[in-house]
């Protein structure tokens, strides 16, 4: 599943409501971060691009709304879901403005990719130099 957060629950709504519209099914759930709206990773390329379209233009949104807010300090926060071998799942806090950067330059599948790559390499090393891999 691919996860996307947020921390107002009107934008959240205006994602679920935009999903609904181009038919892309979502589960949402509380987390300490915030409010997680996940999608599949199923789906065809063109409609997982729909889907970070959608959550881009959000992003903005949200950037706004926490600028606006008086404990706005306490809001920024933003984590990278990590998926285990052992089956555990953990999330490593990443500063929201950087997220946001990486963000605009690859998509979240990128994102994804690069992180189990990460993730894999951690949890298996392999110690030859990488030109005899």
């Amino acid at each position: 599943m691919l996860e996307y957060i947020f921390f107002h629950k009107q934008l959240l709504e205006q994602f679920l409501k935009q999903l609904e519209q181009h038919d892309i099914p979502c589960e949402t759930r509380d987390d300490a971060m915030g409010l997680i709206a996940a999608v599949s990773e199923d789906l065809d390329d063109e409609r997982l691009e729909q889907v970070d379209k959608i959550y881009d233009a959000l992003l903005d949104d949200t950037e706004m709304l926490l600028d606006s807010d008086d404990n706005a300090s306490e809001k920024h926060a933003a984590a990278i879901t990590l998926n285990l071998k052992n089956g555990d799942t953990v999330e490593a806090p990443i500063n929201p403005a950087l997220l946001k950067r990486v963000l605009s330059v690859i998509s979240y599948e990128e994102l994804n990719e690069l992180v189990e790559a990460i993730v894999d390499g951690v949890e298996n090393p392999d110690h030859r130099p990488f030109c005899q891999r």
